[in-house]
C-alpha cells in the first residue's frame, strides 16, 4: 500500500510539474523553404503577374502543424533565373516582388532592384536585401490560417522579347507547439 501511495505522489508531482512548465517547453522549431517560379515569355519590355500561394500545398510542415504554428520568421530570400534566352546585355531596369493578401489587397514590397543584368542571375542564387515591412506581412500571412498570400511580380526592361524563368526562394524558421 505504501508503494501505491509513493507512485501516486510521484505521478501527481509530475503532473504538477508539467502543468507549471512554460508552454514553450514543447515548442518545435523547423527550417522551412518554399520556392515559387514565374515563367515569362513576353514581347513587351514590361510585365506583371499576380500569383496566389497556398503554403499548405507547398510545405508539408505548414500543412502538418496548421493552427499550431506560433510564428514564422523569414531568414532570407534568394532569387535567380533557371532559364534565360535573350541577349547577354538584357536587363531589368526595375524588378519588384510584393506580398499581399490572397485577394491582392494591402500589398507590401519584399524586394525592389534596379539595373539588373539577367545573364548574371542565370543559375546564380542571389540573397536579396529584404524590405522589413514586406517581410512582416509575409510572416503574418504565412503563420495564420489559411496560410496563403499573393505574390505580385513585375519588371520593366530594356530590350524585349523576354523569355526566362525566375525563381524566388524564402527560407524561414517555423515555431509550433504540437500540443496546442
Amino acid at each position: 500500500m505504501k508503494n501505491v501511495k509513493i507512485i501516486f505522489l510521484f505521478i501527481f508531482g509530475g503532473m504538477l510539474f508539467l502543468s507549471s512548465c512554460d508552454d514553450d517547453l514543447f515548442d518545435i522549431t523547423e527550417t522551412i523553404t518554399f520556392k515559387h517560379e514565374f515563367v515569362v515569355a513576353e514581347q513587351n519590355a514590361a510585365y506583371a503577374e499576380n500569383r496566389v500561394v497556398d503554403l499548405t500545398d507547398d510545405s508539408d510542415l505548414i500543412a502538418q502543424y496548421g493552427s499550431k504554428i506560433k510564428s514564422i520568421q523569414v531568414e532570407s530570400i534568394r532569387y535567380w533565373l533557371k532559364a534565360h534566352t535573350g541577349p547577354s546585355g538584357q536587363t531589368f531596369s526595375t524588378v519588384n516582388l510584393q506580398v499581399a493578401n490572397s485577394d491582392g489587397t494591402d500589398s507590401k514590397s519584399l524586394l525592389h532592384y534596379e539595373d539588373v543584368v539577367l545573364s548574371g542571375l542565370l543559375n546564380n542564387p542571389t540573397v536579396v536585401e529584404m524590405n522589413p515591412e514586406g517581410v512582416t506581412k509575409l510572416e503574418t500571412l504565412a503563420e495564420t490560417a489559411p496560410h496563403s498570400f499573393s505574390y505580385l511580380f513585375d519588371y520593366a526592361g530594356n530590350d524585349g522579347p523576354y523569355n526566362f524563368t525566375i525563381v524566388f526562394e524564402v527560407k524561414a524558421k517555423m515555431t509550433a507547439n504540437p500540443l496546442n
